[in-house]
């Protein structure tokens, strides 16, 4: 299976959705995300890793700046 992001004005919309609707609803998911903002997928213990690594030196007063940790996690 492939994925695919796939930007589509408004007038072209349900033209696309009837397109869709007559494929084998096997073959394709769509999932409208409308204004979400789009983040890469990472897996459960990567996040957990890059969270603790972060988080490592808060009771040593010396943790690391929310801009930062939220940075590596998305990246």
């Amino acid at each position: 299976m492939r994925v695919v992001k796939l930007n589509i004005t408004d007038e072209i919309f349900e033209k696309f959705m009837g397109l869709v609707d007559i494929l084998p609803t096997e073959s394709i998911t769509i999932e409208e995300i409308d204004e979400i903002p789009f983040y890469p997928t990472i897996s459960f213990k990567e996040a957990q890793k890059k969270v603790e690594e972060s988080v490592a030196d808060i009771s040593k007063n010396m943790g690391t700046h929310a801009d930062i940790v939220f940075d590596k996690i998305l990246s």
